[in-house]
């Protein structure tokens, strides 16, 4: 069975019930919505948009951060594994929302608050990190020059993990 969710973003997709992902919690900001399905524009682009199947309009344009940051790193919380019945590291996808303004060399990546997916069980969570370098504002394309990155902000736009 399928659905159909007109996107502004999107236009129109059809998006079968397996494709869902169950976000018991909701997003931060977002609690309402539980339901999410990630679409990917083409197979291999580095990024992609969280879908919500219950708002049309919140869509979220998401990344791999390890495509821009291939040294990020953080210790998962027991507790977020265990609410997404992640059991081993191939059950888990991370995403990191990206904010995009009007000079594109400027737009940043969350990486404090990384979206984790167990791809086996469709759930999923926004968690926030602790004890951790990263902010909610690094810069998506780190080789800019400082002019080009994102000011003010959370932390350190301008550092590195």
């Amino acid at each position: 069975m399928s659905i159909v969710i007109d996107s502004p973003v999107l236009g129109s997709i059809n998006v079968e019930q397996g494709d869902i992902y169950s976000f018991p919690r909701g997003v931060p900001g977002f609690e309402d919505n539980k339901q999410f399905v990630i679409v990917q524009p083409e197979p291999g682009a580095p990024f992609a948009y969280l879908q919500s199947t219950e708002s049309p309009d919140l869509v979220l344009l998401v990344t791999n951060p390890f495509l821009f940051y291939p040294s990020y790193d953080f210790e998962l919380p027991d507790q977020v594994a265990e609410e997404l019945g992640i059991e081993a590291k191939e059950d888990v996808e991370v995403w990191c929302v990206v904010t995009v303004p009007e000079q594109m060399e400027r737009a940043s990546v969350n990486l404090l608050a990384p979206i984790i997916v167990n791809v086996n069980a469709r759930t999923g969570r926004q968690t926030i990190l602790t004890n951790t370098p990263y902010a909610t504002k690094h810069p998506l394309f780190p080789g800019a020059t400082d002019e080009q990155r994102p000011a003010g902000g959370d932390g350190d736009a301008g550092t590195h993990p």
